[in-house]
């Protein structure tokens, strides 16, 4: 339609021009049915229980259906194109059984309906509809520009739900006292915590508190408050503008993917429904840092308890950028502390920006209460080289300014005002750990062989493409597993099909001819899901990984197009996670076979199945008929082997990759894979586990993808094994029946082979042993 940009222009002009949504709604479907030439154009947004849909707006139907006409999710035309999540065009609608027309709205009039999804990120809120009297087929251009246009009235349909819980009176709590502060953490405490970066550090603590006291405040605002709300635009406009300059270096330095959580920033502060709210409490209160707060904490307050993940991490958005521009307020962005060279940073949680404003080259080590492995502060600490730990609660109440701290990364632990005794433990740990490390790379360029001429394959787990470095640094035959989930948790949104080609082939022409497989999205469980989520008793066996995926169609064909696209170089891979049955794999093959042959592709990647759960151990020798490979993923099946959450510090002990169960469970997955002649590799933590490498040799596992950094300490425990004498130790073991008595004889095996006589392999080894028992 050669006036679609114009129509577009006027679409933007109402949505940045009107507060109000169902003005915003009413002008739209009348601006679209009039440019369109349509007899009839609505909107229909989610209910708050996201169960059904409302007639929210109308250009057509009846005005006296606005608000009661409402339908269920695949109920009719409207609802199936929501529940698809895709547009249906239907040139007459009295030849489609999915009709369905409700008397009250006056509908039964028209014949042709054109209905589009209003999506944001991967949250649908709404439809779009397009209507007229006489039966006609649709133009692919007119499909297209009503999907531009509801991807414009998505995001204010989105902001002004997010307003209206946010507006929303908390539910009164019942008077309690005031909690009793923690007792600080006595002197040589040692604190077990959740590992997230490697490596050691000792140094003083630095509380990273939030610089603003927003409940204490030294701020005069202006006398008047047309006044104070133009301090306000100016506060929003340098924010703004110091964000876009940190999206840029954040860019730069580790990938756009994590440059996305500014973009959110951005569109937050530039939000009109925020903008109309905030403006409200200045004009009620004449205070803008108290409007500031007050918005920040009702965003917070409302969408920190909604069920949906996308929304809740949104509330941690909105929290970090609102301080931002309060501080630009007040007058205190200058007041960022200086670090003290080698300081351990001890937070709450570090914020995406944090990282831009802290001096990262002064911190030796962070320890937070929140945030796992996928954080942001995680994933910027390991691209760092930053050791870091988290999981640790109450940790700013009981740690003191003064306290010096150690921190293990390797071995997820710290320990709060040391001893001469521990200082000293661990400053020979820390020099033969360095020592060690400098050694060890000399050994870079050296061939992961055994003794006796295996070739094992060291390869690589990462996150995105700022990982590629270490990748290459570290002397990794490419990429073993692409969390490809990481994109998700780094932007809060699922990417298009276009940004995922673009990592993807980025990724694969860079490592070529190594491979580089990439593990379809592993979501749900403890990771972000997309949409909803389904109130799950146990999340870790409930709508996750290849579940999700089969179930979102389109999420898993924008990926597999994407990868199918990008694999140029002809060295990706595809894997299927937490499969438990046959028919799983199936479905995804003929996705792969489906979207070949819609791109021409000579050959699609190998696919192969990744066994993490008893279940694809039991029937392994089925699915090596049909897979291209096999990746073993130690953490799933260890946890689900011996039905301990890795997570859950009351079962941590019990978490154990020695029992003798996880490897009966191994050796039947290299077993299956070895007589049907595909390849099969371990991705999990247990690949870069010292004590673990002989008995992974000895299963004739023959590669192994670890964290870039545990390369180099691998590649000498490989080169010093016997693949035939490791397979005779492995299958010792299966007659032991304790997970400390498989420990020990792979350790009395170790020194049998005189590894131990090598100071390097036998720091690695007893190292990690010794660590377990601190």
């Amino acid at each position: 339609m050669p006036q679609s940009t114009e129509l577009l222009r006027d679409v933007g002009r109402i949505l940045t021009r009107s507060h109000d949504l169902d003005e915003t709604l009413a002008n739209i479907v009348r601006l679209v049915a009039r440019w369109m030439q349509g007899d009839a154009c609505s909107v229909y947004l989610l209910e708050d229980d996201d169960r059904g849909l409302v007639l929210r707006a109308t250009r057509g139907l009846r005005r006296s259906a606005v608000g009661q006409v409402r339908l269920g999710i695949g109920e009719g035309l409207t609802g199936a194109c929501v529940a698809a999540r895709e547009p249906v065009a239907v040139p007459d609608v009295t030849l489609d059984e999915r009709n369905i027309a409700f008397p009250e709205s006056g509908e039964h009039r028209f014949r042709s309906m054109l209905a589009v999804p209003l999506i944001v990120g991967e949250r649908v809120v709404g439809a779009l509809t397009f209507q007229n009297a006489r039966a006609r087929v649709f133009e692919n251009e007119e499909i297209e520009l009503l999907q531009m246009i509801a991807a414009q009235v998505a995001s204010i349909a989105l902001n002004a739900r997010l307003l209206a819980y946010a507006s929303s009176p908390p539910v009164a709590a019942p008077e309690a006292g005031a909690p009793e502060r923690p007792a600080p953490f006595a002197p040589s405490t040692l604190v077990r915590a959740i590992g997230v970066s490697p490596g050691l550090a000792l140094g003083p603590v630095h509380l990273h508190i939030p610089p603003l006291d927003l409940d204490h405040m030294d701020y005069r605002p202006a006398p008047t408050p047309a006044g104070e709300w133009r301090a306000v635009l100016r506060a929003l406009r340098e924010t703004i503008r110091q964000v876009g300059d940190q999206r840029e270096a954040v860019g730069v330095r580790f990938g756009e993917e994590f440059a996305d959580v500014f973009t959110t920033h951005i569109m937050i502060l530039e939000d009109q429904s925020f903008r109309s709210r905030l403006r409200q409490g200045v004009e009620e209160s004449g205070d803008g840092s108290r409007a500031l707060t007050e918005t920040m904490r009702e965003y917070s307050r409302a969408l920190g308890s909604l069920p949906d993940a996308t929304l809740r991490e949104r509330a941690l958005d909105i929290e970090d950028v609102v301080r931002r521009v309060i501080a630009e307020l007040v007058g205190l962005r200058s007041r960022t502390a200086t670090l003290r060279d080698g300081v351990i940073v001890v937070a709450d949680r570090i914020a995406p920006s944090d990282f831009v404003l802290l001096e990262t080259e002064k911190i030796a080590g962070l320890v937070t209460s929140h945030g796992g492995a996928t954080s942001h502060a995680a994933i910027f600490a390991r691209s760092l080289s930053i050791p870091a730990v988290s999981g640790v609660p109450e940790l700013l109440e009981r740690v003191r300014p003064k306290d010096d701290m150690i921190v293990d990364g390797l071995n997820g632990s710290l320990i709060v005002a040391p001893s001469e005794k521990q200082r000293n433990r661990f400053q020979g740990y820390s020099e033969r750990y360095a020592a060690s490390l400098e050694r060890l790379e000399q050994l870079r360029e050296l061939p992961s062989i055994t003794q006796d001429g295996v070739d094992v394959g060291l390869g690589a787990n990462i996150g995105g493409l700022y990982d590629l470095d270490h990748v290459e640094e570290h002397g990794a035959r490419g990429v073993g597993l692409f969390r490809t989930e990481v994109l998700v948790l780094s932007a809060r949104a699922i990417p298009d099909e276009e940004e995922q080609f673009q990592i993807y082939r980025r990724m694969a022409e860079r490592l070529r001819p190594d491979p580089v497989t990439i593990r379809c999205f592993d979501l749900g469980g403890d990771k972000l899901a997309p949409g909803p989520e389904a109130r799950e008793s146990n999340p870790q066996l409930g709508w996750r990984s290849v579940r999700l995926l089969l179930d979102r169609p389109d999420i898993l064909r924008a990926q597999l197009r994407a990868i199918v696209r990008a694999n140029a170089s002809g060295n990706l891979r595809i894997l299927v996670p937490m499969l438990t049955t046959l028919e799983e794999f199936r479905a995804v093959r003929e996705r792969v076979a489906e979207v070949a042959g819609e791109l021409d592709a000579a050959e699609p990647p190998p696919l192969g199945a990744m066994i993490e759960t008893p279940a694809a151990v039991g029937i392994a020798r089925f699915l090596a008929r049909e897979a291209d490979f096999f990746s073993i993923g130690s953490n799933d099946l260890v946890q689900y082997t011996l039905g301990a959450d890795r997570e859950n510090e009351r079962v941590a002990d019990l978490y154990d990759p020695f029992h003798p169960a996880v490897w009966g469970q191994i050796l039947q997955i290299t077993e299956a894979a070895e007589r049907a002649e595909i390849p099969c590799s371990i991705c999990g933590e247990l690949a870069s586990h010292p004590l673990a490498v002989p008995l992974l040799g000895g299963c004739g596992l023959r590669e192994l993808s670890m964290a870039p950094l545990s390369i180099n300490a691998i590649r000498p425990i490989v080169r010093a094994l016997h693949s035939e004498k490791a397979g005779a130790l492995a299958r010792e073991i299966c007659d032991l029946a304790l997970a400390e008595e498989v420990r020990q004889r792979v350790l009395e095996t170790c020194r049998e082979w005189g590894l131990m006589k090598d100071p390097e392999l036998r720091l690695i080894l007893e190292s990690t042993e010794a660590s377990r028992k601190r």
